[in-house]
């Protein structure tokens, strides 16, 4: 598995979402990145549903538990020096890597 994180992003207004389709490696230090798409997208377009695929990364457990931590609470890890609720509660959903 490629250890660079690779992220393409769709668009579906019609839906209320943005998809991050992720591909590489995902650990607790780059899962990060991931943190700060889903941060940007919602700011850009504020109450949109964003949905983080990994079905085609490998996923740690440690940043796969993180991910789903905050996709039940909306707070996301301290990125800036304090803690923040970057989405609601279930605005960020999360699909499990394939095995």
């Amino acid at each position: 598995m490629e250890p660079k994180l690779r992220v393409v992003i769709q668009l579906d207004i019609d839906l209320g979402q943005v998809r991050l389709l992720v591909r590489g490696r995902v650990t607790e230090q780059n899962s990060r990145a991931l943190y700060v798409l889903a941060r940007r997208a919602n700011t850009a377009l504020p109450g949109l549903d964003v949905m983080l695929d990994l079905g085609e990364a490998a996923v740690t457990p440690e940043a796969l538990a993180g991910l789903r931590r905050s996709s039940e609470t909306g707070m996301f890890p301290v990125l800036t020096g304090r803690a923040e609720q970057s989405l609601a509660p279930r605005q960020l959903q999360v699909l499990a890597p394939a095995a």
